[in-house]
């Protein structure tokens, strides 16, 4: 049997004037999906149609993709910066924060100058008394046991130019110790520095004792 040969040529020629005449233009996509026939250039049936609920991709040929596959383009078009008001809100917040933080160092601070201040006129209020009573034990009538009051300036106390001192020894101050007692008190002045680093009120710390003579 011998078998008809086909002009190539003239059957592609064939196939392009079928496809005008039945309105399908060569290289012009429909954007419907076809399964390519075997030994074929006309397409065949459609592989399936769009479902409804489906997204056509058209920057891909028509092809369209279900809810499932779309995670990542929705997860990026849905990422997005931040609102002016959000950037507002969050800078308020920020502010009131440091606003306090600022606060609270303010009051440390200004209680920590305060505890320092008694700290350091309680040391000197004991260090003059330390003193008078060295020298009553050593001369009783010695010039620092001397009734009067004797003060002492900002300044002139040594490692201690921020305290003032005032000393009141007072003789035979009543009671069955006359004569050989006296009475001392130490009155140290301060001005301790607030959080803001300035000077506050004029604080005092009073100590007082009763020096005995031995002879």
């Amino acid at each position: 049997m011998r078998r008809a040969r086909v002009d190539r040529a003239g059957n592609r020629r064939r196939r392009r004037d079928q496809d005008i005449r039945a309105g399908h233009v060569p290289g012009q996509h429909d954007g419907q999906r076809h399964v390519q026939r075997s030994r074929s250039r006309q397409p065949g049936r459609d592989v399936h149609r769009d479902q409804p609920g489906e997204r056509r991709d058209t920057g891909r040929g028509g092809r369209c993709h279900g809810p499932h596959q779309c995670q990542v383009n929705r997860a990026r078009a849905e990422a997005r910066g931040f609102t002016l008001v959000e950037v507002l809100v969050a800078a308020f917040v920020l502010v009131v924060g440091l606003t306090a933080v600022v606060t609270g160092l303010q009051y440390a601070r200004g209680g920590i100058e305060a505890a320092r201040g008694e700290t350091t006129a309680a040391f000197l209020a004991e260090q003059r008394l330390e003193h008078l009573k060295a020298v009553s034990l050593a001369s009783w009538p010695a010039a620092d046991l001397r009734a009067g009051t004797t003060v002492e300036d900002y300044g002139s106390i040594a490692n201690a130019s921020a305290y003032r001192r005032v000393t009141t020894i007072a003789d035979s101050p009543g009671g069955t110790c006359e004569e050989r007692c006296k009475l001392a008190q130490v009155t140290v002045f301060y001005r301790p520095v607030t959080g803001s680093g300035q000077l506050d009120q004029e604080r005092r710390l009073d100590v007082v004792t009763m020096l005995v003579s031995r002879n």
